[in-house]
């Protein structure tokens, strides 16, 4: 549920805004931030906090996963920090590679 909360207008945002309003430099930054936790969690950021907001209420909920986050849960926080960190780094390199 949240997931469509927040994809829909932002992503509805993104395409009025990002044309008009936010052309440029900020637009190529939100959109490089999003692209960058992406890369980071394997997977939606919004998934994942939707994901760990049903697991609250309800711990037996086993909702879409990333690698990032299943390696967080199964091998523990070092790991999956380790992870996250290091697809960071491949995000931004790439990033700074291409731009």
């Amino acid at each position: 549920m949240i997931l469509d909360l927040v994809h829909m207008p932002l992503v509805i945002g993104m395409v009025i805004f990002g044309a008009s309003i936010w052309a440029g430099k900020v637009y190529v930054t939100i959109v490089t931030v999003l692209v960058i936790l992406q890369i980071g969690l394997m997977g939606c950021p919004v998934m994942f906090l939707t994901r760990w907001m049903k697991r609250k209420h309800d711990p037996a909920y086993d909702g879409p996963w990333s690698l990032t986050v299943w390696m967080f849960e199964r091998y523990g926080r070092v790991v999956g920090v380790a992870i996250f960190v290091v697809l960071i780094t491949l995000a931004i390199g790439l990033r700074a590679l291409f731009f």
